[in-house]
C-alpha cells in the first residue's frame, strides 16, 4: 500500500563520499519511488489521485495507467497496491483491467504478465513485497473474517504458497533464495525453492536479510541527553551473534532501512526533511557502508515533493 515514513533521530557531523557523474551515468537505470499524484479536494486539502507512476534514476517518470488502484477503508484516499524490488530493478502491479499480475523491469521498460496470479477477490489487499530479481512476490490483506492473510507468488511459475495465519512477507535475499517471514513472536526462514522452513527463531529479529541467508540488517538510533547515536545492526538469525557498526549523518537525517546486494555489500537508506515556501522537501538518500572504516559513500539522493500523494520506496 502507498505509505509515507514517518521521520526519527538525527545526527550531526560526518564523512561522506559522493560517486563521480560518469560513474554515475553508466549505472543502469532503477526505480527510486512508486507513487500517484495528488488532487485538490473540496476543502482545500489533498488527496493522491490519478494514475500510477514510476520515478527513475535517470530522471524519466513512467506512467501506468493501467495499474490498478484502490480506496482505503474509511477513508477517501484513492491508493494504489504497488511494490518496487528492494534493488530498484522491478515493479510489481495488479492490471486494472482484467487483475493479472505485472512485473515491470527497469532496465527494458518492458512489462511482463503472471496470467495465472491475478487479484485476490477474497482479500482486502494492504501491501506487496517483491523480491529481488522480480520472481516472487508476497501478498499481504485482510480476509471478510478479518484475518490477515499472507500469500507468496512464484512469477515463474504461477504457484502460490500460503504462510501460516498471523505470518506476514518480510524480506527476500539478494539471489531471492531465501525469504525471511514472521510476527511479532518468531522470525521463520524459508527456501523459495521448496518453500520449506530452513530456520526459526523465537526472537524478533526484523532486518534485511543478507546473501549469506542467514544474516540481518537494522538501522537504530538511541538519544542519550542532547545527542544522537545511529547504528546498523547485524544479527546472525543462527547464531543469535549481533554486531553494530556505528553511522554519522547529517543533522536533520533519519535512517530508514539497510540492504544488502549480491555482493554482500551493505546500504543505508536516509531521509532528511525540510520546508520551503511551504512546501515539503523529503531528500531520500542511499548510502553504502564500508563496514571497516564506518565511512559512508553516497550512492544516490532524490527529492520526492509534496505533490506526489503517496509513495512506496525500494526498500
Amino acid at each position: 500500500m502507498l505509505s509515507r515514513i514517518a521521520s526519527a533521530a538525527v545526527v550531526a557531523g560526518a564523512t561522506f563520499m559522493i560517486i563521480p557523474q560518469a560513474e554515475a551515468a553508466t549505472a543502469p537505470p532503477v526505480i527510486r519511488y512508486a507513487g500517484l499524484g495528488s488532487c485538490l479536494q473540496s476543502d482545500g486539502g489533498r488527496q493522491p489521485c490519478g494514475p500510477l507512476k514510476l520515478w527513475l534514476s535517470d530522471g524519466r517518470v513512467v506512467a501506468l495507467p493501467g495499474a490498478r488502484r484502490t480506496v482505503a477503508p474509511g477513508e477517501y484516499t484513492v491508493a494504489g497496491v504497488v511494490a518496487v524490488s528492494q534493488d530498484g530493478a522491478h515493479a510489481a502491479y495488479f492490471a486494472g483491467k482484467d487483475g493479472v499480475l505485472t512485473i515491470w523491469a527497469a532496465a527494458t521498460g518492458k512489462t511482463r504478465e503472471v496470467p495465472t496470479v491475478t487479484w485476490p477477490d477474497d482479500l482486502r489487499m494492504d501491501a506487496l513485497t517483491l523480491s529481488p530479481g522480480g520472481r516472487f512476490l508476497g501478498m499481504r490483506g485482510v480476509n471478510a473474517s478479518e484475518w490477515e492473510v499472507n500469500r507468496v507468488a512464484d512469477t515463474t511459475t504461477g504457484k502460490v504458497f500460503s504462510l501460516p495465519r498471523g505470518y506476514q512477507t518480510w524480506d527476500f535475499s539478494p539471489d531471492g533464495k531465501r525469504m525471511m517471514a514472521g510476527d511479532n513472536r518468531r522470525a521463520v526462514l524459508y527456501a523459495t525453492g521448496t518453500w520449506s522452513v530452513t530456520l526459526r527463531r523465537s526472537v524478533y529479529m526484523r532486518g534485511d536479510l543478507g546473501p549469506d541467508g542467514v544474516t540481518v540488517a537494522s538501522p537504530k538510533w538511541t538519544k542519550t541527553g542532547g545527542s544522537v547515536k545511529n547504528v546498523v545492526v547485524t544479527r546472525n538469525l543462527a547464531t543469535a551473534k549481533k554486531s553494530s557498526i556505528p553511522i554519522r549523518l547529517h543533522k536533520g537525517e533519519t535512517a530508514l532501512a539497510a540492504r544488502w546486494d549480491r555482493a554482500g555489500h551493505l546500504d543505508v537508506l536516509t531521509r532528511s526533511d525540510r520546508h520551503v515556501n511551504g512546501d515539503l522537501r523529503r531528500t531520500h538518500t542511499w548510502y553504502r557502508v564500508n563496514r571497516t572504516t564506518h565511512r559512508l559513500r553516497r550512492l544516490d539522493s532524490f527529492v520526492i515533493p509534496s505533490s506526489v500523494g503517496g509513495y512506496v520506496l525500494a526498500q
